[in-house]
């Protein structure tokens, strides 16, 4: 502001600078070959249309080189080493000390790409949106310096008293945040409350991630609603509807509020590009679209589970007979890349550029989801085996743990299979085979996911003992009860 007169200067402005600055409409410094803000934001600094079709047609030859997504991995799984920009970075987050920048960069480069979606590394909101609020948001700096700072203990140990400076600094901030009505609203207030819930969930063996999700809930309602064109949303819609599914309590939200107001039921437009390797949002819809059987699922097993559907198993049979009725009627309306992928599509297609390969990958998820859910649904109406395995059970197991045995390990490509095989380890009975199996991929490299299965497979190795000391089938969720554990698996 100019000394004096309580008005800003006028700002020269140009269209001179990088396209990724001009795109997101803030100021570009136009050094060369990288402006400042890019370095810091750890994104692609992109000069001309020229440019941005070069790179694409390296990472296309990168790809068709083979490892793509090894290589993907590799160049960001580990801390960058903290420049000259340190001091600069600093002035431009006041609220970052020299302690915190190592986590704010692993935060950015690292562990926004696997919070909603594995190696979501293009045009990512949470670099793009969220990270710049932080310069406004002490609460959401310290969430972010928590949670990298977490991720990265789970490798090292000695980053563990840092993850839980940051996390209490978080919480104390939040509270502060949360006695300020103007600030209530703002989207660095409910991004802090989902990154503490991750946090919690990823990082704490406390059974504290459900309250900030419910405070999340709470934020979103108080901001208006939920909105579809919020991508912090669509993130609390993840969240919501994979925790109702163990929880049993059911989503937060009531209604499909993650489906869009639109009449075709696409995705928004401003969002469609969310993951960048999701051409023409195919996976995300036909996701949206499953996840409101998911939620149906989630209420049956609520409403199963109380005195009245205990006593009224007929009617919960009923109910899931019409939900298994349009689960399949849905399913065989999907895209045949879809519901027909072969699980030898790495090997038959190997020419496949990196995107591409994430796109089959996302698929092969999303069938690992579907039947994870057939096999949730037969639990529901026959929670001890009394009646012989349906037919469709067992091809459900099957079908998540031949896609299991093909997906690559140590790419981050596991979360995706986590809800799957966690319901495919609740169906098997005494069978040691399977049971190695799905202990090996739950207990994935946790250096590499932000998300772990560890809370889950603790329950299934303690259903499975119990199973095989009195040889007889248990409910899961009763076992979960007496274990008093809130398990997460995201799906």
């Amino acid at each position: 502001m100019a000394p004096g007169m309580g008005i800003k200067p006028p700002a020269h402005r140009t269209k001179t600078g990088c396209l990724t600055c001009r795109k997101r409409k803030v100021k570009c410094d136009e050094e060369k070959p990288d402006c400042f803000r890019c370095r810091r934001l750890l994104m692609k600094c992109i000069w001309s249309e020229e440019v941005l079709e070069a790179r694409a047609r390296q990472q296309q030859q990168a790809a068709m080189n083979g490892g793509a997504v090894n290589s993907l991995v590799r160049r960001t799984s580990s801390i960058p080493t903290i420049s000259s920009d340190t001091q600069t970075f600093i002035t431009e987050f006041p609220n970052a000390d020299r302690f915190s920048v190592p986590y704010l960069h692993h935060f950015t480069s690292f562990c926004s790409r696997f919070l909603a979606y594995p190696n979501d590394a293009e045009g990512n909101p949470f670099q793009q949106e969220l990270v710049p609020l932080a310069a406004q948001s002490p609460a959401l700096l310290y969430a972010m310096s928590a949670l990298a700072a977490g991720h990265m203990a789970r490798g090292q140990p000695k980053h563990t008293m840092a993850a839980m400076k940051y996390y209490t600094m978080a919480l104390r901030e939040l509270n502060t945040t949360l006695e300020d009505p103007a600030k209530v609203r703002l989207s660095s207030t409910l991004g802090t409350c989902l990154l503490l819930c991750v946090y919690e969930i990823s990082h704490s063996d406390e059974n504290l991630w459900f309250r900030h999700l419910q405070g999340a809930r709470d934020l979103i309602l108080h901001r208006g609603g939920p909105k579809t064109s919020d991508f912090l949303v669509r993130f609390f819609s993840l969240l919501d509807i994979s925790g109702s599914l163990l929880t049993g309590k059911g989503p937060l939200i009531s209604g499909n509020y993650w489906l869009d107001e639109e009449e075709n039921g696409a995705s928004h437009t401003k969002l469609r590009n969310w993951p960048y390797y999701d051409d023409n949002a195919i996976m995300v819809d036909n996701f949206h679209s499953l996840m409101v059987h998911m939620a149906r699922l989630s209420n049956l097993s609520a409403d199963s589970m109380t005195d009245f559907g205990k006593r009224n198993a007929d009617l919960i049979e009923k109910r899931a007979m019409q939900i298994r009725h349009d689960l399949f009627e849905w399913w065989n309306t999907r895209p045949p890349n879809i519901r027909d992928q072969s699980n030898n599509w790495r090997r038959a297609r190997p020419d496949l550029t990196l995107a591409e390969k994430l796109e089959e990958e996302s698929f092969s998820s999303t069938r690992s989801v579907v039947y994870g859910c057939i096999i949730y649904l037969h639990h529901i109406i026959d929670p001890y085996g009394l009646k012989p395995q349906a037919q469709e059970v067992a091809d459900a197991i099957k079908g998540i743990l031949d896609i299991s045995r093909e997906t690559p390990e140590g790419l981050g490509l596991e979360m995706g299979l986590f809800f799957g095989l966690f319901m495919a380890g609740v169906a098997i009975f005494d069978d040691l085979e399977s049971e190695i199996l799905i202990r090996t991929k739950l207990a994935n490299d946790a250096n590499i996911t932000i998300y772990h299965a560890d809370s889950g497979l603790e329950l299934l190795e303690a259903l499975w003992a119990k199973q095989r000391q009195y040889n007889v089938k248990y409910d899961w969720r009763e076992v979960q009860k007496e274990m008093k554990l809130q398990v997460f698996i995201f799906a």
